[in-house]
């Protein structure tokens, strides 16, 4: 059986190497055939449309090809209005954003921190990217369109009262369209309103510009368990919150699905467009990665769509949410499912799972008031969870030694009735009744283990998305909970040190394998000792620290409670004969 698991466990990573070089081909081929695309693209407009090249980029140009914007229209447009460019710094307490009234779009997003703690990069959205929330009438890009707008101010500093900005411009044939920009003072949101004219027969919004992750890139990647970063498109589609990543083009809902809020997600934050009411305009987004950056991550663009009978989707609020529970579960907006979430297949994990992972969470914040140290939160956490399941562990363990104890003369009921299975079965039975052996204890000696694995998948969760983990330091070269204890990056061994070297997977390991080699007395299951206490140290040197102290704080707890628990052989004990 050993020999198999062996071989299945090599199979399994084959093909997990095999498949990751798949992808990574075709990522390849698929960035290759945007870029011709798009080069195709430019040229052809260039060679049709001369007198507009000389004022619009060749990256822009692609974007508008994809979308099918119609483009003497837009330049047309820029030309009547005739606004000078003009770009609007809006500095709040939570969020800095520059609104360019070339697209009236929001070029530019930056924060300064994540609920007090320090990012790597700042910048969610660049400024040399495409931005976010262009607009498309009447199948007319107004991206490149030079909006009018009701300030000269290059530079505002929100105070304690909202500030709106307006942008306006005219469509020839269609009329006046009017976008507003409104800063909330309480809240990271900015309130965004569009007032369109009756002609306008389509619309589309678009987000083009993704958005930047906030912390450093992972040089390491082991088997996928760590988690640098998040790139996800996030939405609430009135049953449940989706998270999904991709590569290519993907639509969200059908004509008849309805869309309550979506946006993009990061590690620690992400930035929403919430409709706050039931919306059926079709939603669509493009995923792609980097071909010369495998472990970056991926960027999208968004685009909501609709008819003018119902402008609804372009009003709504633009919320940067730094993704701390306890905050974002009481805006009753479903959003604490964007940082943990369960499968609905599973027992319904998608309602309970969310609420356990908040538990432990919470269990965390309120040992850290009492000591502001994530680390001994974290040991504390295991001891309650090891406390709770104490009685049955107690029981488990008790039993085990009795079975122990008992294996001779169980041997010998085994040889004497060896070709008759239905009579040794039998006497077996009789033989446990007398001595009070329950049969079952082999199988239920698992059932603690599996009882703290809900928990402990929780804080695997925990430590890799809550902010409030992030930098979060314990003792001497632990510095960072949420990642491993790397003390030499520059020392990679694959599958055992993927990230660095690293400490505690030793510790873990090695108390491990003392607890394995007390509780496993069955000849045939000793490679077990050995097999188990491996495995799960290839696995921790991707694991975050603070979950691999969970791991060792509870096997010391198992070695202790095996040697307080566990009877003392009696030479007094009588064994019935068989």
């Amino acid at each position: 059986m050993n020999r198999n698991l062996l071989l299945g466990w090599a199979l399994l990573m084959a093909i997990f190497l095999g498949w990751t070089q798949y992808k990574g081909h075709q990522v390849k081929e698929e960035q290759k055939r945007v870029e011709q695309h798009k080069a195709d693209s430019v040229a052809q407009f260039r060679a049709t449309h001369p007198e507009a090249t000389h004022s619009v980029s060749e990256t822009s140009l692609g974007s508008k090809v994809d979308s099918d914007s119609s483009h003497p229209a837009a330049v047309a447009i820029q030309d009547s209005n005739a606004a000078p460019h003009h770009r609007i710094r809006v500095e709040t307490p939570h969020f800095t954003a520059v609104l360019d009234n070339q697209g009236a779009r929001i070029a530019e997003l930056d924060i300064s921190d994540l609920e007090g703690k320090k990012v790597h990069n700042p910048v969610l959205i660049k400024p040399e990217s495409e931005g976010a929330l262009t607009l498309t009438l009447n199948n007319q890009s107004l991206s490149d369109v030079v909006w009018k707008t009701d300030t000269q101010d290059s530079v505002i500093h929100l105070g304690s009262e909202p500030i709106t900005i307006a942008f306006t411009t005219t469509l020839p044939g269609v009329g006046e369209v009017v976008r507003k920009y409104t800063f909330l003072t309480d809240k990271a949101v900015i309130r965004h309103e569009t007032i369109l004219p009756d002609k306008v027969s389509s619309y589309a919004l678009e987000w083009k510009g993704g958005l930047e992750e906030t912390e450093k890139l992972a040089e390491g990647k082991g088997f996928g368990l760590l988690s640098g970063f998040f790139s996800e498109i996030v939405y609430d589609n009135g049953t449940a919150v989706q998270r999904t990543t991709f590569d290519g083009q993907k639509t969200f809902n059908a004509e008849s699905g309805i869309i309550r809020w979506l946006g993009m997600r990061r590690k620690y934050i992400a930035v929403l467009l919430d409709f706050h009411k039931d919306i059926q305009d079709r939603v669509e987004a493009v995923g792609h990665s980097d071909p010369a950056q495998s472990s970056a991550p991926k960027h999208y663009s968004l685009r909501v769509a609709g008819s003018g009978e119902d402008d609804n989707a372009l009003n709504f609020d633009v919320v940067v949410l730094p993704l701390q529970y306890s905050n974002i579960k009481t805006m009753g907006r479903n959003y604490e499912q964007i940082l943990f979430s369960g499968w609905e297949w599973f027992f319904r994990a998608d309602l309970w799972y969310v609420k356990l992972c908040g538990l432990v969470l919470a269990t965390l914040n309120f040992f850290y008031r009492w000591i502001p140290n994530y680390g001994i939160a974290i040991i504390l956490l295991t001891l309650i969870v090891r406390i709770i399941t104490l009685p049955l562990s107690i029981s488990q363990t008790r039993q085990a030694a009795k079975m122990a104890q008992h294996q001779p003369e169980i041997k010998k009921i085994q040889e004497k009735y060896k070709g008759e299975r239905q009579k040794m079965q039998m006497e077996m039975m009789a033989y446990y009744k007398t001595q009070g052996i329950n049969p079952l204890a082999p199988v239920m000696g698992c059932l603690p283990a599996l009882l703290q694995m809900p928990v402990f998948i929780s804080l695997f969760n925990v430590l890799g998305r809550a902010v409030e983990l992030h930098d979060a330091p314990f003792v001497g070269w632990i510095r960072d909970l949420s990642l491993p204890d790397v003390i030499m990056a520059s020392v990679k061994v694959p599958f055992f040190f993927p990230v660095g070297l690293t400490v505690l997977p030793i510790f873990m390991a090695g108390t491990m394998w003392i607890q394995m080699k007390m509780t496993i007395k069955d000849p045939n299951q000793k490679m077990m000792v050995w097999l188990m206490p491996i495995m799960m140290f290839v696995f921790s040197g991707s694991f975050p620290s603070g979950l691999v102290v969970y791991w060792t704080v509870s096997n010391i707890f198992t070695i202790a409670q095996t040697k307080i628990f566990t009877p003392k052989p009696s030479n007094n004990t009588k064994l019935a004969k068989a």
